[in-house]
């Protein structure tokens, strides 16, 4: 894959970037293509294309000089492969050097983006479509010069053709389509041009930068185009359209710039794209669906409830954060809100109550502490006793689907008798938050936020926590899973993961820990729920991990978002298992349902090695036998197992094939290093096995040791000669040297791949670095723009949603561009610093302060009204005017700010209808105060 700044590899689970020859280092790579034979181009900013042909690099030149080279484009045509290259012109690689295509002369000064071959038929001579940045489209035809073509009907502009593609039709005919910048998307077929662009389709965004053909199964053919405002799609229905998966994969940017169509080695398709914030691996099968992204903007999906309907489908209800209720049923959403009588959008739980009727009734809990039930469509509340408050909600749960409890964030709990509610306030023997309840004969167990698990018969409360082993945590969904006939509950902590407990004597309660479950890679587990399958699924704050049971314990697989996820943060009691063994589940970023899954019979992935290296230098195996320069020359190895999924659970092994009895442990490590081998001819096997268990075929090599002087035939047998009578002697030192040798390199083997595993876990925390710094202004310290807009865009939402205040400072320095140039910038920028330690010295501890550029800074006050915002605005130019300045005494008049004050009322629906409106009425106020004098505080109102 080409970045801004360089080549990168993708093989198995490590991503390698190339260093090549001169020229390719540092430098960034604008395409890549790949030939059938396994060649590999790409072209470099400025020093043209190179090519990767059997292990080595090489430079195939520049084919426009100095000018780039903007897209490689390997080409079938008649079963012959053509590569061709575009930019400043259009080139083939013909034997050894570029073939130039000629154009007319008025396309001079004009950049090539895409080129697409239409082979010759019957009827028409060959034809290439050239798309070209400011000229639109271009047709050449074998024998005639090259036009442009104009492309008709209705919408933007098409002079910029960004990508092209020929998509072959079922009439042996082939359709013409075309990405363009700011034009939208156009096919050309059967003579007759059809556009898209946002104004005529759900296309997300008029400038497209790559289209690609995909087929999600053998049925059906799709195109994808890649857009500044995210992915889209189109099916035989000739409608755009925005895949939830796809969505959900890429919703950390939405400008996507390329996409490229790949399989697992088990034939399922999947896609790669390429965006602005990284690449990403979008898989098209899998057992994973996702089904909503509704509430990603927030905290995704709090609750569902699965039900059957008549004919025999899946009718679910989503409880979301922000969005307030859906439901799916037969493939269409229905969603419910403010105009269906849901008070606030936060709904945290749905369930349906038994009301003596066939379906009884669903009921919902809401953030302020409503509680709802739908009555035709539209939900009518239900009186509660406790109080409707901002910071309150409402959790509703069922016990045995029959026993309708519910729980306040401060209030207490309270229980349903089909008639009214049984209140127990908080302090109440009772406990005062439960996160599930579940219900076994006359029991009901429940998990709770601070006394562990409690029980409830016949009126009793009796709790259990240190007196059976629980720790003192935080334990949340409960769920009875019954093993060997025994049932068990199985809850999650905040601190401890999984938890289960024997209640097979519900006197006794009793700690399990054997055997032991797998470990997870974070102690938070909401929960964990059986699929039809009988495998358990845990729901963690870092993935779903399914757990087989076998007959020493259990196997573990991870799901993250790569594998149809849609955030790899799980809800609390967001789980169900409907009435076909499929499991649905809420995360942060929406929901998603899973289908069980036996192991299959699995093809074997290919196991490859991706690089040699000896003394640290890399090499090419050449006939299959590595030729060692010295004795001691050390070799290192790293391979891959191409599986195109999961590859991080993928498992490695590599031993001496002569020594069988002496074989490593199955281990993650992609990469081994063998030292000090003995001398002549030692046979390396490498081993691997995917995330299933299913072993690719070994990897054999031959390394061959150099002898030293003294072990050539001729030497020995001048010793041999010499010294027959010590020759039984000699050769036991010899063989106890070797076993110490033998001994020695595998201690440094097991050193080295520790070494390695070290730095792998120092570029993680690199990786960790970048992404902190991204968020941060170098200068001062503060927040920068990038992390302000974001921070705004949801603190908007969130006051929005909790009917809360929010302020917003815009500050200006004063006469700033007096001191620079009177001081200096040096001196401005160390009075820029210590002006955002005032600002962070004042604000409370809601609060965010950042570098809106220059001299100016933002500040966002969650939770303050105008008028607290404008006490603090005054508070902070206060700050300014009456701190030391060593940094510029010498400067008058002393430093002061203007501050322009904006907030948004709790409950407000005025003017302010977005974080924008906001942010520029604090920029108005700004320019008043500015206008006023300079050195003082201006509201918006004012």
């Amino acid at each position: 894959m080409g970045t801004m700044q360089g080549l990168a590899r993708q093989d198995g689970a490590r991503l390698t970037h190339i260093n090549g020859l001169p020229g390719m280092n540092g430098r960034a790579v604008h395409s890549v293509a790949t030939s059938t034979d396994g060649d590999v181009y790409a072209a470099y900013e400025s020093t043209g294309i190179f090519r990767l042909q059997h292990g080595v690099w090489a430079s195939l030149g520049s084919p426009f000089g100095a000018q780039r080279s903007r897209r490689i484009r390997i080409i079938e045509v008649n079963g012959e492969q053509r590569i061709y290259a575009t930019g400043d012109g259009v080139a083939r690689w013909v034997g050894q050097h570029w073939q130039h295509l000629p154009l007319p002369v008025d396309m001079q000064g004009y950049e090539i983006f895409d080129i697409a071959v239409q082979a010759a038929s019957d009827n028409q001579p060959e034809t290439i479509w050239l798309g070209s940045f400011g000229a639109g489209l271009l047709r050449c035809i074998t024998g005639q010069a090259c036009t442009r073509v104009k492309i008709t009907g209705a919408g933007p502009r098409t002079n910029e053709v960004r990508s092209l593609l020929l998509q072959p039709r079922e009439d042996g005919q082939q359709a013409l389509w075309v990405a363009m910048l700011g034009g939208g998307v156009a096919r050309f077929q059967a003579g007759v041009w059809t556009r898209w662009s946002t104004a005529n389709s759900s296309l997300p965004s008029d400038f497209v930068n790559d289209l690609a053909q995909v087929k999600p199964d053998p049925s059906h053919t799709e195109i994808w185009a890649g857009t500044r405002g995210g992915l889209a799609m189109m099916s035989n229905e000739q409608v755009w359209r925005t895949d939830r998966t796809a969505s959900a994969q890429t919703q950390q940017t939405s400008r996507i710039r390329s996409i490229s169509t790949h399989t697992t080695s088990q034939g399922q398709p999947t896609v790669w794209v390429g965006t602005d914030g990284g690449a990403m691996r979008i898989p098209l099968a899998g057992p994973w669906q996702v089904i909503s992204t509704l509430g990603n903007d927030a905290n995704g999906i709090w609750g569902l409830w699965v039900e059957s309907v008549e004919d025999g489908q899946q009718r679910v209800w989503l409880a979301t954060d922000g969005d307030g209720v859906a439901r799916l049923e037969h493939g269409q959403w229905q969603h419910y809100g403010k105009a269906e009588g849901i008070p606030n959008q936060t709904v945290r739980s749905v369930l349906r109550v038994p009301n003596g009727s066939k379906q009884g009734s669903l009921w919902i809990g809401t953030w302020a502490g409503h509680v709802l039930r739908l009555q035709g469509d539209h939900f009518i509340e239900v009186a509660t006793p406790w109080r409707k408050q901002d910071d309150e909600s409402a959790s509703l749960m069922l016990a045995d689907n029959s026993d309708l409890w519910a729980s306040s964030r401060t209030q207490g709990i309270a229980h349903w008798n089909g008639r009214g509610w049984d209140w127990m306030p908080a302090g109440h023997e009772a406990p005062n938050r439960i996160y599930a309840a579940v219900k076994l004969g006359q029991d009901v167990w429940f998990s709770t936020l601070e006394r562990g698990l409690a029980r409830l018969r016949a009126g009793q409360w009796r709790y259990f926590q240190s007196n059976i082993g629980l720790p003192q945590d935080t334990l949340y969904d409960l769920r009875v899973i019954t093993v060997d006939g025994h049932p068990q509950l199985w809850t999650g902590s905040n601190k401890h993961g999984l938890l289960r407990i024997d209640v097979s004597d519900p006197d006794q309660p009793r700690l399990i820990t054997q055997p032991a479950l797998p470990t997870l890679p974070i102690p938070l587990v909401y929960g964990a729920l059986q699929d039809g399958a009988g495998d358990v699924l845990v729901c963690t704050d870092y993935g779903v991990f399914l757990w087989r049971a076998t007959a020493t314990g259990y196997t573990s697989t991870a799901y993250h978002r790569q594998d149809g996820l849609p955030h790899d943060e799980c809800n609390g009691s967001a789980m169900q298992k409907d009435a076909n063994g499929r499991v649905w589940i809420g995360t942060v970023g929406g929901a998603a349902v899973y289908t069980p899954w036996r192991n299959a019979a699995r093809k074997p992935s290919q196991l490859i090695i991706s690089d040699l290296m000896v003394d640290g230098n890399p090499i090419a195996m050449r006939g299959g036998v590595i030729q060692l320069p010295k004795r001691d020359s050390s070799l290192e190895l790293k391979y891959s197992l191409l599986t195109g999924e999961k590859e991080a659970a993928s498992r490695y092994r590599v031993q001496l094939s002569d020594v069988p009895a002496k074989r490593d442990p199955w281990g993650n490590a992609d990469s081994h290093v063998l030292a000090r081998l003995p001398s002549g001819r030692q046979h390396v096997r490498i081993e691997a096995m995917d995330f299933a268990g299913t072993l690719a075929a070994p990897i054999e090599l031959t390394v061959d040791v150099p002898y030293l002087w003294w072990q050539t035939p001729v030497a020995r047998t001048l010793m041999a000669m010499c010294l027959l009578l010590l020759f039984w002697a000699v050769l036991r030192l010899r063989l106890q040297h070797l076993r110490k040798q033998e001994d020695l390199l595998r201690e440094m083997v097991k050193q080295r791949t520790a070494q390695l595993q070290a730095s792998d876990g120092a570029l993680r925390k690199a990786n960790d670095d970048l992404h902190r710094l991204s968020y941060t202004d170098a200068l001062t310290g503060l927040a920068n723009r990038r992390r302000l807009f974001e921070a705004l865009t949801s603190q908007f939402r969130n006051a929005q949603a909790q009917q809360r205040p929010l302020g917003v400072l815009m500050i200006d320095l004063d006469h700033f561009k007096q001191l620079n140039d009177s001081l200096g910038h040096l001196t401005g920028d160390r009075c820029l610093k210590e002006i955002a330690q005032c600002l962070l010295a004042q604000l409370p501890p809601q609060g965010l302060a950042a570098r809106y550029g220059g001299e100016e800074f933002c500040v966002l006050l969650p939770g303050l009204d105008a008028t607290a915002s404008t006490a603090m605005a005054e508070l902070l130019r206060r700050c300014v005017e009456t701190m030391p300045t060593p940094c510029c005494d010498s400067h008058r008049p002393r430093l002061t700010i203007s501050v322009g004050v904006a907030a948004l009322a709790a409950g407000q629906s005025g003017p302010i209808h977005d974080a924008d409106a906001l942010l520029a009425a604090a920029d108005r106020a700004l320019y008043a105060a500015k206008d006023a004098g300079r050195n003082r505080v201006k509201t918006a109102q004012d």
